[in-house]
């Protein structure tokens, strides 16, 4: 008995697509070249079958990075913590490792389906665990908004080539300075070299986060005085 996957569409019939399809064609694209024809092409498929899924190349992009940041999201189990500490460490590590996990898609994160919005969970508990602890929803935003920031910065500063150990722009920096008349620049002179190589890093990324995490202590001290 010939298999339901041996037996192949007849000429002229559309080949069926669904949401998980059009994801996973697009996936081993390149989002930055990415068009819509090119997606149908990959897929054997009609351009007017592929619209009727997906609107345009935008709404496209947001879906596939959408699935992909939602994904890693969901690859952590998470579970809320109540500590405003470990609600924040939790939400900024959750984050960079969706970006990193992400990849290429990464800058084009955006949501279109309330499925998309499970990603936004860690980011929910800890803004409650900020305003629970004392800050202002407004405050609690900033906080997240800044640590979503720092978050996606060093996910992409480990993701930069670094074959010599060193930032891309160091090079140009050093050569830069070289050019400064020797009385300007003294402290960056030394730093240059010593730091680059831990963007990205573990360290780098829980300084930052220390650096936070003091701020809101005092933000919260000076609230309660």
């Amino acid at each position: 008995m010939t298999s339901v996957e041996s037996v192949k569409p007849r000429r002229g019939r559309p080949r069926r697509i669904d949401r998980e399809r059009i994801i996973e064609a697009a996936k081993v694209l390149d989002p930055e070249t990415l068009t819509m024809q090119a997606l149908a092409e990959e897929m054997g498929v009609d351009r007017k079958t592929l619209h009727y899924h997906v609107d345009n190349r935008e709404s496209l992009l947001k879906m596939v990075a959408a699935d992909a940041f939602r994904e890693a999201v969901g690859s952590h189990h998470f579970i809320p913590e109540k500590d405003w500490r470990k609600a924040i460490r939790s939400f900024a590590h959750i984050t960079r490792d969706a970006v990193m996990a992400a990849g290429a898609w990464a800058s084009f994160v955006g949501y279109e389906t309330e499925e998309d919005l499970e990603a936004l969970r860690p980011a929910e508990a800890a803004a409650e665990a900020l305003v629970a602890a004392g800050l202002s929803e407004a405050d609690a935003g900033r906080v997240i908004a800044m640590l979503a920031g720092l978050a996606f910065t060093s996910a992409t500063d480990r993701s930069i080539p670094k074959p010599t150990g060193r930032h891309p722009q160091e090079p140009v920096l050093e050569h830069l300075l070289e050019k400064a008349p020797t009385e300007e620049f003294t402290l960056l002179r030394k730093l240059v070299g010593g730091r680059s190589s831990e963007l990205g890093t573990e360290e780098q990324f829980a300084f930052n986060l220390e650096i936070v995490s003091l701020g809101i202590e005092r933000m919260l001290e000076t609230k309660q005085s």
